[in-house]
C-alpha cells in the first residue's frame, strides 16, 4: 500500500521538475543542505508575509492604521491596496458574498490529498447558483494573463474548487459549476491591472485529467521503489542543493546571486512557515 500523500502546488511542481528531488525532500525527508537565504530574499519573504497578514486582518474586519506599519515598503504596499479597494465601487466591485481570508481546502484524489491555501475566497449565490471567486495578492513582478492561466497555482486552485468546493455550502445546495469559479490576481506593482481568469467545464475536464495523471505517475514511482529518476534538465541541478546527493556536482555549486539561487522552498510552503492559522475545510474521503 502506497503512503497517502498531501500534495500541494509546490510538490506537484517539484515532481515535474525532478522526481528525485521530490523523493529526497518529501518522502525521505533528507536534510535540505542549502545555504541560508541571502538577506535580500529573507527581507522579501518577510515583507510579503507581513503584507498578506495585513490584508487578512482587513477582511476579518480589523482596522489597519498605516502609521503603525513600521516597514516603509510594506506601508506603501498597504496604502496602494487601500486605494485599490476604495476604487472598487467605480465598476469593479468584488462579488457580494461571504469573505474567507487565508482559507485552506483539502480534497481527495486517487487515495491522496490535494491541499491549497487561498489568500481570499468569496462565496455566495447569483441567480440561484453558487459561485466562488478567488483572489491572490502578489508583491512580485507581474505576470501576463497567459502565463497565469497556465500556472499550476491557477490550474490547481480552480480544479480543487470545482471538485471539492461544494463542501463550503454543505448538502442540499445546487452544485458549484466550473463556470461559476474564477480567480483574480492582483499585483501591488500593477494595482490598476488585475487579471481575472474564469473557469469552465471543458477546461476542468482536461485540467483534472492532467492532475490525476501526475498523481498516477507519483503512485507508479512509489510502487517501483528505489531511487527515483533524475531530471534530464541539468539546468535544474545547478540550482538544486541536492546535487551532491545525486552525483551531479558537475552541474556547479548552487549560485547565490540575485538571479540564480539554490532551489527555494516552493511558495506555498514558505507561506506555511509564516501563516496565521487558517480555516481547514476537509471533505471526508469517500
Amino acid at each position: 500500500m502506497n503512503e497517502t500523500l498531501l500534495l500541494s502546488r509546490g510538490k506537484l511542481t517539484t515532481f515535474l521538475e525532478c522526481r528525485r528531488r521530490f523523493q529526497l525532500r518529501y518522502l525521505e525527508m533528507a536534510a535540505w543542505p542549502a545555504a541560508p537565504l541571502p538577506a535580500v530574499d529573507e527581507e522579501r519573504l518577510g515583507r510579503g508575509q507581513q503584507f498578506h497578514q495585513l490584508v487578512q486582518r482587513h477582511f476579518l474586519g480589523l482596522k489597519i492604521e498605516p502609521a503603525t506599519i513600521s516597514d516603509r515598503t510594506v506601508r506603501g504596499w498597504w496604502l496602494t491596496f487601500a486605494r485599490f479597494l476604495s476604487n472598487l465601487p467605480h465598476g469593479r466591485n468584488m462579488p457580494d458574498g461571504r469573505t474567507l481570508p487565508e482559507l485552506t481546502l483539502t480534497i481527495p484524489i486517487r487515495g491522496h490529498l490535494l491541499h491549497g491555501r487561498f489568500d481570499l475566497l468569496i462565496i455566495g449565490e447569483k441567480d440561484g447558483l453558487p459561485f466562488a471567486h478567488l483572489y491572490d495578492w502578489k508583491t512580485g513582478r507581474p505576470l501576463d494573463e497567459s502565463t497565469l492561466r497556465h500556472d499550476w497555482q491557477t490550474r490547481l486552485y480552480l480544479a480543487m474548487l470545482a471538485e471539492g468546493g461544494q463542501a463550503l455550502w454543505g448538502e442540499g445546495q445546487n452544485p458549484l459549476r466550473p463556470e461559476q469559479i474564477s480567480i483574480t490576481y492582483w499585483y501591488v506593482t500593477a494595482p490598476e491591472e488585475p487579471h481575472t481568469i474564469s473557469y469552465n467545464q471543458a477546461w476542468h475536464e482536461q485540467n483534472w485529467a492532467e492532475i490525476e495523471a501526475i498523481v498516477a505517475q507519483i503512485e507508479e514511482q512509489q510502487t517501483a521503489g528505489g531511487a527515483w529518476p533524475l531530471t534530464e534538465e541539468r539546468a535544474q541541478c545547478r540550482v538544486c542543493a541536492y546535487q551532491a546527493l545525486c552525483g551531479r556536482q558537475e552541474a556547479g555549486a548552487p549560485a547565490l546571486n540575485a538571479t540564480e539561487v539554490a532551489a527555494p522552498i516552493p511558495d506555498d510552503e514558505t507561506d506555511d512557515l509564516f501563516a496565521i492559522p487558517a480555516i481547514p475545510l476537509e471533505p471526508a474521503l469517500p
